[in-house]
């Protein structure tokens, strides 16, 4: 993935009216979490990460339109196509840091498309411990 690139919400980024282009950046003193930065407005940025390194049993319902609406079509696009990323708030006691399991992110890494997914099932919460006992994140 080229970091360079930024990332279409072509929606907008919920609750940032008029921001829809961000970047990801890796940053290996934070691994594995990593920052989501507007290009629009870079005080605008919020740490990531791969949900599966702490929750290695979550499975979003997410809709084929929700992969529609990024380019993801379903017999045609590859898993590798997609990338699943997660908002982490960062606790001042870092062990008290959460993510938000309750609306995820989707990229389209080949069209450089994405969206935040609002999940309204209750399945997953929204202050999720990231460092819970028996998890690496």
């Amino acid at each position: 993935m080229d970091q360079s690139r930024s990332f279409i919400f072509e929606s907008g980024f919920p609750g940032f009216p008029g921001l829809r282009k961000f970047r990801l950046e890796y940053d290996s003193t934070l691994a594995p979490l990593e920052w989501l930065i507007s290009v629009e407005d870079p005080d605008v940025s919020f740490v990531v990460v791969n949900p599966m390194i702490f929750k290695p049993d979550y499975a979003p319902r997410v809709t084929e339109e929700h992969g529609k609406s990024i380019g993801i079509r379903k017999g045609v696009s590859k898993a590798d196509d997609l990338r699943l990323l997660v908002i982490v708030t960062l606790r001042e006691n870092y062990e008290e840091s959460t993510a938000n399991l309750a609306a995820p992110l989707m990229f389209n890494l080949n069209e450089y498309k994405a969206v935040q997914v609002m999940l309204d099932d209750g399945i997953y919460s929204n202050n999720e411990p990231i460092f819970a006992e028996g998890t690496v994140c």
